[in-house]
């Protein structure tokens, strides 16, 4: 593979691969799997994986994980043995900025668990510690109070749902902390592949909860480190 820079861009074939994304946004430029052929895929990782910057393959399915893993030191979330369809390659993590749990993430139902992994594996990536609780949707309202208290040492939370999505609405009302809504593709019959919970969520009644696209758990986890580093910046002295 041969390769060419332009102030900060670099370019292998038909690839280009923004190299300077980290030092102008703070996070690297992630790769989105699907649609891409093999020699393509490999190619836009080769170039990644060239930099210091983490490398971050999103949406692989499970199928091409495998081989993918195999040209560099990736971590997969969820992990190789789970029953997820897809997964997010994490290689050249940061180091974790703090001991703690930053962002704590939510999910209503385990179906909706790829989602919030997403989320997860961008913040690991950027060294975030980050918390993923399971399975806390309202239909049980209990076990959603239990996650707040869980969740209650975060300082951002992402709030994943499918079905009628309101799970992000009830967190938004039990807490002051920056609620990130991510609807999922998840559910029945009016479910609309996630746009019942997409316009629930956008309609929610509780005050100032940030919306991603459906299925959108990258997005979700780039949101919270903008979120972060904001934070991080106002606390300097």
């Amino acid at each position: 593979m041969t390769m060419d820079a332009f102030d900060g861009l670099l370019r292998a074939g038909s690839v280009w691969f923004d190299g300077a994304r980290s030092r102008r946004i703070g996070m690297p430029e992630a790769i989105y799997a699907p649609s891409k052929g093999d020699a393509v895929l490999k190619e836009a990782i080769c170039l990644s994986l060239s930099l210091e910057d983490p490398t971050i393959v999103t949406r692989v399915v499970r199928d091409r994980a495998e081989w993918l893993m195999g040209l560099g030191p990736f971590v997969a979330f969820p992990g190789a043995d789970e029953a997820e369809e897809y997964v997010t390659l994490v290689a050249k993590a940061r180091p974790r900025q703090h001991p703690e749990d930053r962002v704590a993430i939510l999910t209503a139902g385990s179906s909706d668990r790829w989602v919030g992994m997403e989320a997860a594996a961008v913040l690991y990536a950027l060294g975030v510690g980050v918390r993923v609780i399971e399975d806390c949707g309202v239909s049980a309202l209990k076990r959603t109070l239990i996650a707040l208290e869980e969740a209650s040492e975060a300082s951002v939370l992402v709030v994943v749902a499918g079905f009628e999505g309101a799970l992000p609405t009830v967190v938004g009302g039990l807490t002051d902390l920056p609620i990130i809504a991510v609807p999922t593709s998840v559910g029945y019959g009016a479910a609309r592949n996630g746009e019942t919970a997409l316009f629930a969520m956008l309609t929610s009644c509780a005050q100032g909860v940030a919306v991603v696209g459906v299925d959108n758990g990258f997005g979700a986890g780039c949101a919270a480190a903008r979120i972060l580093a904001q934070l991080g910046r106002a606390d300097a002295p």
